[in-house]
């Protein structure tokens, strides 16, 4: 292998003249206060512990790639430039905390201070070029601005802007210093500077990122994505550095599309699902999985699917989505359906299929889940058909073909809700039920809203409602995890009313002022509830119950008009003429009509004797 490998000190990789370059595909700064807490912390421990033992501390391996010779446009000479392949995060900390401490000797504002100041300036933040031009020793074009200003505030005793990007870990770092006399900060410098590293360079890519896989990928320290970027970048071709850039650019926008999610592996297991048909053994080898069945001359097509997969699911998986199936979704938080509904998105995109089949099958999806959901089943009674089914349609041709797939799936996931069986768990279910003087209640809030504008849009034709400013009111008095909780004793109103009007009045007068104010067509019509002076909670919650699963939340297992034989007649033709381009348009253009089209239609003469081929291994027509 062509590489080295070298025990260094911190000291060694800030004092020589270079610049660590941070590829576009991870030029975000991600450590928190803890990763800073926990290296400031071991930094100390050094401090206290020298005199006592042979202790230093071991920040792990960098990963770098030498690539002066083949950046020669961007050359400075007498500076080296190092790609930073793995250590970004640790690399760019210790620097901030090598700008804090030359910050805070210069503050000190002796004559020793001073020339440690100025000795950690020249030696450890800037590079001199042959030019004897100072340089940045991070190239980072994120943050190249709140570096430089990091730097140039520090150096003229400036305060730092808030703004700046990097405010936060550098305020931490010079707040620590701030105590610190000379004395002290000249041992943390050179406690600092002792830190053990190992460091591996290379100046071939392909040897380098193959370093960094070894080292991550069998001990799975790293996140599944991290190790597929790693692969693609290695391999992917061709190996021209305009095509390697703009693969570069392209994962660092699947990244952006994808940082609002909690684990962004989710986007990897997820489009793994819809791009390859055999499973992985779980969520930690579907990189394993993606080497073995993606060919290396296909990682291109394979970056380029990904990267339209991303957006899509950045769409379905986006919290502010005003999309009240998305939105479900995202309250429920249903993971195993989320490949289906980026599957389903990228369709769309495409133009496969149309805006109206693309909300059809997600409100019908939406409301299957809220059912099922409802009755309390766990999602691994299936989690294999959602998977196979995704895989399926994201590979479908036609939105006839799309409508088969889809059908076959909603017939078969239909064996898992019943009317008899929601019925006699719904009021059972404690996600339904809402009381801000329990805590396990409060935090339903988000779904009893979610269901309750669902159901009051049946009867809202003329007025929108907008969750953001309805609240959830109490017909009876809320006092807890009482029958006052239940769906049947809730209701929807804007907080002015809720708070202004309805506080502390009895029910009767509640309803009587909902009536009157609230634009809310089933609030006005509350009164029906009131017998004898009570209010009927029981019929309300059994009407709510029927209309949620009659007409709010109506799964229809034929949403597409067909029925089991239909799509089995489909599937068994579209098994004989695979491979066949002809006849495989002709079925994702015609569907159940494909026979009766070569029967009767001159025009597919050609079909007909290719298809009675297949059938028969003559030319004969169906009736011989």
């Amino acid at each position: 292998m062509a590489f080295n490998t070298e025990n260094r000190k911190i000291a060694d990789l800030y004092q020589r003249p270079c610049r660590y370059v941070i590829p576009r595909y991870q030029r975000d700064y991600v450590w928190k206060e803890s990763n800073w807490h926990e290296l400031l912390t071991d930094v100390k421990f050094t401090m206290q512990a020298k005199d006592k033992m042979k202790w230093s501390h071991f920040l792990g391996t960098i990963v770098l790639n030498d690539f002066s010779a083949k950046k020669k446009s961007e050359k400075i000479e007498g500076i080296v430039d190092y790609e930073i392949i793995d250590g970004q995060q640790r690399i760019t900390t210790v620097y901030l905390m090598l700008i804090a401490l030359y910050k805070q000797f210069k503050k000190i504002d002796s004559e020793v201070s001073k020339k440690r100041a100025e000795y950690i300036y020249s030696t450890f933040v800037v590079s001199l070029s042959a030019d004897s031009e100072q340089i940045i020793m991070i190239d980072n074009p994120e943050l190249d601005i709140d570096i430089k200003e990091i730097v140039d505030t520090s150096r003229k005793a400036k305060l730092l802007s808030k703004s700046n990007k990097m405010y936060s870990p550098f305020k931490y770092f010079s707040d620590e210093f701030e105590s610190y006399d000379f004395n002290a900060l000249d041992t943390f410098l050179n406690r600092l500077l002792e830190i053990n590293v190992v460091e591996i360079i290379s100046d071939q890519e392909e040897e380098i990122y193959n370093v960094f896989e070894v080292l991550n990928a069998r001990g799975q320290k790293l996140k599944q994505i991290e190790l597929l970027k790693n692969h693609i970048m290695k391999y992917i071709q061709p190996r021209e550095e305009d095509f390697i850039d703009e693969a570069k650019e392209k994962w660092a926008k699947i990244i952006e599309d994808n940082n609002h999610l909690s684990d962004i592996d989710n986007l990897i297991n997820h489009f793994t699902k819809c791009y390859i048909k055999k499973n992985a053994e779980n969520a930690n080898s579907v990189y394993k999985l993606i080497k073995e069945e993606v060919e290396i001359v296909d990682l291109a097509e394979f970056l380029e699917d990904l990267s339209e997969y991303s957006e899509a699911y950045s769409s379905i998986t986006d919290t502010n989505s005003t999309d009240p199936t998305i939105e479900y979704f995202n309250i429920k938080r249903n993971q195993q359906v989320r490949s289906m509904l980026a599957a389903i998105r990228v369709l769309f995109c495409r133009r496969i299929i149309s805006e109206k089949v693309y909300y059809d099958t997600f409100l019908n999806l939406r409301n299957f889940f809220f059912i099922f959901n409802a009755t309390q089943q766990t999602s691994n009674r299936i989690d294999k058909m959602t998977s196979d089914a995704a895989y399926e349609l994201y590979h479908s041709k036609s939105e006839i073909d799309f409508k088969f797939i889809m059908n076959e799936f909603f017939l078969r996931i239909s064996e898992f809700i019943n009317k008899d069986n929601f019925d006699s768990i719904f009021f059972t279910n404690q996600s339904f039920r809402y009381s801000t003087k329990d805590s396990r209640l409060k935090r339903n809030s988000r779904l009893v809203k979610y269901i309750l504008v669902e159901y009051y849009k049946m009867t809202q034709s003329d007025s929108v409602l907008d969750p953001k400013q309805l609240t959830i009111e109490h017909l009876h008095g809320d006092n807890g995890y009482t029958e006052n909780s239940l769906l049947s004793n809730l209701t929807l109103t804007t907080g002015t009313i809720n708070s202004d009007e309805l506080a502390d009045k009895n029910i009767e007068d509640k309803i009587a002022i909902l009536k009157e104010k609230s634009s809310i067509k089933m609030n006005q019509t509350l009164g029906r509830y009131l017998v004898g002076g009570k209010f009927d909670r029981e019929q309300r919650g059994v009407d709510i119950r029927n209309e949620l699963y009659e007409i709010c939340f109506k799964f229809k297992k034929d949403l597409f008009g067909l029925c089991k034989s239909d799509i089995d007649q489909y599937k068994e033709i579209k098994n004989r003429i695979m491979g066949i381009p002809e006849l495989e348009d002709l079925l994702y253009s015609s569907g159940k009509y494909f026979e009766e089209k070569i029967e009767k239609d001159p025009k597919y003469a050609v079909h007909k004797e290719k298809y009675y081929k297949v059938l028969y291994g003559e030319t004969i027509g169906i009736g011989e």
